[in-house]
């Protein structure tokens, strides 16, 4: 942690990567998140009238009962700016790689959910298979972003209603936005269908067919 503000024996250090800071006064600490400042509630106020201090030079962090003087909100605003720019950073860096390493899920993702609506319809996969659709259709875009099929695989999975599995799920989904093997990263899923889905389906699934 950094200190970003040091006033006697007061002193705030800050962890921007975690979004976590520390306020120490004297020999004593206390670790709390890196948010919004917001006007004093009456609870603190309350407190800090028991212990003697002016209620009008501080201000509460957060929806929390915890406080800092005003002098250092200027200090503590640039923190969370930069707590923010580090955050917006990692999501557009995240959203590069997803387009970038996931070519074809756009498509894919329309056939599967095309697929999906015509099982619920005789008719509909009658008409959809005289045209050379799902399911051939969907099987050839899964042989041909083998990646994007596994990530949809996967997506499924993280919404398990096990967390266990879900979690798999999770990191399967960050290991092929990386970059990682389609196969190894297959590998760490459940030999289970995820939930809502038939054994033929998930028979059919990603890299299972």
């Amino acid at each position: 942690m950094k200190p970003i503000f040091t006033k006697s024996d007061y002193q705030i250090l800050v962890d921007v990567e975690s979004r976590k800071a520390c306020i120490v006064k004297g020999s004593n600490s206390v670790y709390v998140a890196l948010e919004e400042l917001t006007p004093l509630s009456a609870l603190a106020a309350k407190h800090l009238r028991m212990m003697g201090c002016d209620p009008k030079r501080y201000l509460n962090i957060g929806h929390s009962n915890h406080v800092i003087i005003k002098e250092a909100a200027t200090a503590w605003q640039s923190a969370l700016n930069q707590a923010k720019q580090k955050i917006e950073q990692s999501n557009s860096s995240m959203i590069h790689s997803l387009w970038q390493n996931l070519p074809g899920l756009m498509e894919l993702r329309d056939a599967e959910d095309t697929y999906a609506a015509c099982q619920k319809s005789a008719s509909l996969m009658l008409e959809y298979q005289q045209r050379g659709l799902p399911p051939t259709r969907l099987m050839e875009l899964r042989q041909k972003y083998p990646r994007a099929a596994a990530y949809i695989l996967a997506e499924a999975y993280a919404f398990s209603g096990s967390e266990t599995i879900a979690e798999l799920g999770r990191r399967a989904m960050h290991l092929l936005i990386s970059g990682a093997s389609v196969e190894e990263t297959l590998a760490i899923l459940p030999n289970v269908p995820p939930d809502g889905a038939t054994t033929e389906q998930y028979q059919q699934s990603a890299l299972r067919w």
